[in-house]
């Protein structure tokens, strides 16, 4: 059962007004509404708490209805990559949690951690994603796919062997889903970081 976090117990705005405490206008509020009965739902079904104690928004859902245009599209972005993407479900997780590790983004390896133990990544795999031992402890296409992307994210190219060993593994249309999740969790992690969004604290393994 997922734990929510007390609505007192942090600003979870971070440098953001929380949604709660606004007059929102009729798009905001249709966002709001969309959030508690898509994302939020898939977030308690996967483990981790999109609203706090009280129902207000947590996390970057807060910042989509703030500006509910781009919100909706990017989260029609990332429901058409869980349909349609050609990546195992594990295999995604080992993408989202390494870009997450890359830039500290609290919420994200908050959320992404109840994800991959959801979709069935080994817990071993899962902490050394979260605390920089993936090299060590991953392997087969995991681990293919981990270096691809924590060398594009922390040098911003990738190598001839390093990209000969990801299409090998993963074919054109995984490598092209690889990189569209990519920067879709490196959006993620810069609204996060930007706006010093907290997170709750990731519960230890089941």
């Amino acid at each position: 059962m997922t734990t929510h976090p007390s609505a007192g117990a942090r600003d979870w705005g971070g440098r953001l007004p929380r949604n709660e405490t606004l007059a929102l206008d009729d798009e905001q509020r249709a966002a709001v509404d969309r959030i508690r009965s898509g994302t939020a739902r898939w977030a308690e079904e996967s483990g981790f708490a999109a609203t706090d104690d009280e129902g207000g928004l947590i996390g970057p859902f807060n910042a989509f209805v703030l500006r509910p245009r781009p919100g909706a599209a990017f989260n029609r972005w990332v429901a058409t990559d869980r349909q349609e993407s050609s990546l195992p479900a594990t295999v995604r997780e080992v993408v989202i949690l390494t870009v997450g590790a890359a830039w500290g983004a609290a919420y994200e390896l908050y959320a992404h951690t109840a994800v991959a133990r959801s979709v069935g990544l080994a817990e071993n795999a899962v902490q050394a994603l979260l605390d920089g031992t993936a090299a060590q402890v991953l392997t087969g296409d995991e681990l293919v796919v981990h270096r691809f992307v924590d060398e594009l994210v922390r040098t911003h190219r990738v190598s001839d062997g390093t990209y000969a060993a990801a299409e090998a593994a993963l074919g054109r249309d995984g490598m092209l889903d690889t990189v569209h999740l990519t920067g879709m969790y490196l959006s993620v992690s810069a609204l996060l970081n930007a706006f010093e969004i907290p997170a709750p604290e990731i519960p230890p393994a089941p």
